[in-house]
């Protein structure tokens, strides 16, 4: 189970770098068959703090995770989800999570993070199955009780991972390009890849929209207005119309 969980993701995310390689035009989100009827009375959101990890990715193609990267990149993630929700617009405000709640919303990342996986392994990439493309119906279970404690109509989660090229990788790209015009044959060592994916959950635990892009090289989370940038690309593609 492990070992196909892996490869899916490997296959999700070799997709993802094709698209920013090529120009192709990223994964449309994902909608749920009753999304207008379910948001039409949506006003206020809360916000999960998000699942960001950044890492140091070295010339050796490895990948070294920095946590003061991750606390700064998931500072500036939140502050871009609540700038861009609230343009839609939304009441959006962050989830205080309690001594109380702790291991109820340990369980409800947890399955989050499951179904999530499930979303990207069957309605993205070349393995897509058209009943889930059709029907898209993915739950985490009812979450109405915390969504009333803290006022809220909807919930939002967000995660994502980026790659932070360290000097020597970009030396080395830099050289394989000058290596590859004299040879004639350029094999350059790819950038690293900035992913966000981002949800919106009702209260009865069902995702009613879920996004998920990609990029390689274009995005440093640790900045603030590259992670803005990023983010407001992702939320973009939320269907205003309907709302």
């Amino acid at each position: 189970m492990i070992g196909n969980r892996k490869k899916y993701a490997l296959l999700f995310l070799c997709f993802c770098w094709l698209g920013a390689a090529f120009g192709c035009a990223p994964p449309p989100y994902r909608i749920h068959p009753e999304f207008e009827t379910r948001t039409k009375n949506m006003k206020a959101l809360g916000l999960l703090s998000p699942d960001i990890r950044i890492y140091e990715f070295t010339a050796g193609g490895l990948r070294d995770r920095r946590p003061d990267w991750c606390a700064l990149g998931k500072e500036n993630v939140q502050g871009a989800l609540i700038e861009c929700f609230r343009e839609k617009p939304f009441d959006v405000k962050p989830l205080v999570v309690d001594k109380e709640m702790e291991e109820e919303m340990e369980d409800i990342h947890a399955l989050y993070r499951a179904v999530a996986r499930s979303i990207r392994e069957c309605t993205y990439g070349d393995f897509k199955f058209p009943g889930k493309m059709k029907h898209f119906d993915y739950s985490i279970g009812p979450i109405d009780q915390i969504l009333q404690k803290h006022g809220a109509d909807g919930l939002i989660f967000a995660s994502g991972f980026d790659e932070i090229s360290t000097a020597g990788r970009k030396a080395l790209q830099a050289t394989a390009v000058v290596v590859g015009v004299l040879a004639g044959v350029a094999v350059v060592p790819r950038s690293g890849i900035t992913v966000i994916s981002a949800a919106l959950v009702d209260p009865s635990g069902a995702i009613l929209w879920y996004n998920i892009k990609a990029n390689q090289g274009g995005y440093d989370l640790r900045e603030r207005d590259s992670a803005t940038k990023f983010i407001r690309s992702v939320i973009s593609e939320y269907p205003e119309a309907t709302k």
